[in-house]
């Protein structure tokens, strides 16, 4: 029952190994550093303490900031973890340079070896291959062709472009499952592909996937495999404007809430309450 709803809410992901060795970790510097001060002179060892309290201290002002900016949970804890081992780095420089060394392998080693895990829990997401584009999104295939119906509309696809290597698209996934369950419809559909695996799309969209990319994730919103609109956007001069990825800010730019995009089934009630509210005001004024 406890695994069930762990899965279904998606909570379970933060009991995987990378959140579980990296706390590991993070809490090992209290004993290191308990045995690392055993016999140090009491004038290096205050010298010690005032570091730690000016090192924790600032931690704790950038854990404070990154709590009200921070787009997910899941960007909130790998920003922790990071600022963490950072701080842990430079004390065990100033205290043992020994220690120092093994703690940056320690974490050399989690880096590399254990990515921070793509969201799991609720979605209703299409997972795209060049020719399932084709298929769904674009509608140009041979097979879409022959399925459709005569004078059948197709719906817009919501598709995030993104890279299993990249921070910003792991941290994405809870707000863009999240926004699939509650808007998919009819009228709508969410879907994802993935740059790394098929590089020739990024160049055909004109999204950079280089290490230090501004660019990913991309999300676009199709219509007949027509190009709406895109976060973030890119100007008539090739620069990229700073993407918004925030719940409300992905709503607004894409009019998830309105006709223009997704009806949804809650979407579509509250459109509905709208219009006969202001069909009672034009009763009322007349």
């Amino acid at each position: 029952m406890a695994i069930q709803w762990l899965k279904s809410t998606g909570v379970g992901r933060f009991i995987r190994i990378y959140y579980l060795l990296n706390a590991l970790a993070i809490a090992t510097y209290l004993f290191a550093r308990r045995i690392s001060l055993l016999g140090v002179d009491v004038t290096k060892g205050e010298y010690i303490q005032d570091w730690e309290k000016n090192s924790f201290s600032s931690l704790g002002i950038l854990v404070l900031v990154k709590s009200v900016r921070t787009l997910t949970v899941d960007a909130f804890v790998s920003d922790v973890f990071m600022y963490g081992k950072s701080t842990i780095l430079l004390m065990t420089f100033f205290m043992d340079i020994r220690l120092f060394s093994w703690y940056l392998i320690l974490f050399g080693i989690l880096f590399l070896m254990i990515p921070q895990p793509f969201y799991e829990g609720p979605e209703d997401i299409e997972y795209l291959t060049p020719s399932t584009y084709d298929d769904l999104v674009a509608g140009t295939s041979q097979n879409a062709t022959k399925t459709r119906k005569p004078g059948e509309k197709q719906p817009k696809w919501l598709v995030e472009f993104y890279a299993s290597w990249s921070p910003p698209c792991i941290h994405l996934e809870p707000i863009f499952a999240q926004l699939s369950v509650k808007y998919s419809s009819e009228n709508l559909q969410f879907a994802k592909m993935d740059l790394g695996r098929w590089p020739r799309i990024a160049k055909e969209f004109n999204i950079n996937i280089g290490g230090t990319t501004k660019q990913l994730p991309t999300l676009i919103m199709f219509e007949a495999g027509k190009e709406l609109g895109r976060i973030p956007h890119i100007f008539a001069d090739g620069s990229v404007a700073r993407g918004r990825y925030r719940k409300a800010d992905l709503i607004k730019a894409f009019d998830l809430d309105h006709e223009g995009a997704a009806l949804s089934e809650v979407a579509a009630k509250k459109a509905r309450k709208e219009k006969a509210g202001a069909n009672n005001k034009d009763k009322k004024s007349k």
